[in-house]
């Protein structure tokens, strides 16, 4: 199966590295700010903003959030890369 070969790949790493988005958030409730329906973007153009599906101080992490930290702590993951969009300021 492929997630068995994903899990000895990461036991075998020396430095896993894990480059990630809002994707990982987006489950628990908290909104996407950069996408193409993101909280700035529809700002930027002047559109209404969605409703929160709940509030930011009542989101609960999820699995993947839980596994980075287990990862993390198991001193396997190294570093944390979060994905940002560069807009221009014109």
């Amino acid at each position: 199966m492929q997630i068995e070969k994903l899990a000895i790949m990461i036991q075998k790493s020396k430095h896993l590295v894990v480059f990630t988005g809002a994707g990982i958030s987006t489950s628990c409730g908290i909104p996407d700010f950069r996408g193409p329906k993101g909280i700035w973007t529809l700002q930027r153009e002047g559109k209404a903003l969605p409703e929160a599906s709940l509030p930011f101080h009542r989101a609960m992490p999820s699995r993947t959030h839980v596994a980075l930290v287990e990862l993390e702590k198991a001193g396997i993951l190294k570093f944390v890369i979060s994905q940002v969009t560069m807009t221009s300021l014109d």
